[in-house]
């Protein structure tokens, strides 16, 4: 149980750290320097706010995002994303992360991404080394994850274990303030929970809470998978998780297993949940594991990326002749490409991006 006051929780000292934390590489930001004009005002009024119980949040600015792909995000202003980083870093986070599996590789300080690749990849290869190149994948996902997360239970998994009441009734505010609409939830066959527009579905994905509440609402899945079925190779990051074994009968039992759970959870798998022989490979986290006849792990990178990546190039060039953009920008994106690519088999990919751009960067050297 967390045993923590809200007068515990938001000092002035928490607020002005959650601050600079927030700051961080991001000075130049409209919303940061207009807070900073004027910084020991605003936090000062938001303190007192919060002590006195007069502390709204306010509501959502939307916008889309077009990369990977299309997605609609929801942010708070600057004060009101100080105040969820209080209650994620200080309150929910020391609490929740004791409470979730290894394999859960997501929202934890030390984890991440590539983290969760690179245990994928190193259980992988214990398998193959053990079962040999026999056996199977089970990729799951969930069929739109934040915008169909049931109000109800989480607040029952969140709310349940804070003991004072006023962060109990800010956390519960946080959860109910946002509802996804009902057009959105009817066009994915998504029940609603609520009548109009209180749908009692979703959580926003620009929220700090919103990333905290995905890892650990799916925790009984893992749960289910790691400590019930006793399946050895499992990686979860958010609602995108993959599992090997060697029994294609027992994969599809765990599968049915983890359809069951999802839908106690009030979620669903999407169509995207498909076992697949280990020679056909697999897609996680944007890369493609393929195992060979030899029980070799070929990693590349997916066909989408290398679209992307090459779009990119091709955007960066025009950009750069056009005096758009100078040489040192196009120097930092080939160094990001370098960085998501020299973890996979790409070197000849690596090799067209970088012709492609390689002329600017030779001119910023003769500079």
């Amino acid at each position: 149980m967390i045993e923590t006051t809200l007068e515990e929780l938001f000092t002035f000292e928490a607020l002005y750290a959650a601050h600079r934390a927030s700051r961080a590489s991001r000075r130049s930001k409209k919303p940061i320097v207009k807070f900073e004009t004027s910084m020991l005002t605003h936090l000062y009024d938001i303190h007192k706010r919060l002590n006195d119980g007069t502390y709204k949040f306010g509501k959502y600015n939307t916008f889309l995002v077009y990369e990977p792909k299309c997605r609609e995000i929801q942010n708070l202003f600057y004060s009101d994303r100080l105040v969820q980083r209080v209650l994620c870093d200080g309150l929910l986070m020391p609490y929740f992360k004791d409470k979730v599996i290894f394999d859960n590789c997501v929202c934890q300080k030390g984890k991440g991404a590539l983290f969760a690749l690179r245990r994928f990849e190193k259980m992988l290869r214990t398998h193959i080394a053990k079962r040999g190149a026999q056996g199977y994948f089970l990729k799951c996902d969930i069929l739109k994850y934040f915008p169909s997360v049931p109000h109800d239970l989480l607040k029952q998994r969140i709310c349940s274990v804070v003991a004072d009441e006023r962060l109990k009734a800010m956390l519960e505010g946080v959860i109910d303030g946002f509802n996804t609409k009902k057009e959105f939830l009817d066009r994915y066959g998504i029940k609603s929970l609520g009548e109009g527009d209180n749908t009692g579905r979703g959580i926003p994905i620009g929220n700090q809470t919103s990333q905290l509440f995905g890892m650990y609402y799916l925790d009984p899945i893992d749960r289910l998978v790691k400590e019930k079925l006793g399946v050895k190779v499992y990686s979860r990051y958010m609602d995108d998780f993959v599992l090997v074994h060697e029994d294609l009968k027992y994969l599809r039992y765990v599968k049915s297993e983890i359809e069951n759970a999802v839908a106690k959870l009030k979620l669903s798998l999407n169509s995207k949940t498909q076992i697949f022989p280990l020679k056909n490979g697999v897609t996680y986290l944007g890369f493609r594991f393929c195992v060979g006849p030899n029980g070799e792990i070929i990693k590349t990178v997916k066909k989408a990326t290398k679209r992307r990546f090459r779009w990119r190039a091709k955007l960066l060039k025009k950009a750069y002749c056009d005096k758009v953009i100078n040489s040192e920008r196009v120097r930092q994106s080939l160094s990001a490409f370098h960085g998501h690519l020299k973890y996979s088999r790409s070197k000849k990919l690596e090799k067209e991006l970088k012709d492609k751009l390689d002329f600017a960067v030779k001119e910023n050297r003769e500079d």
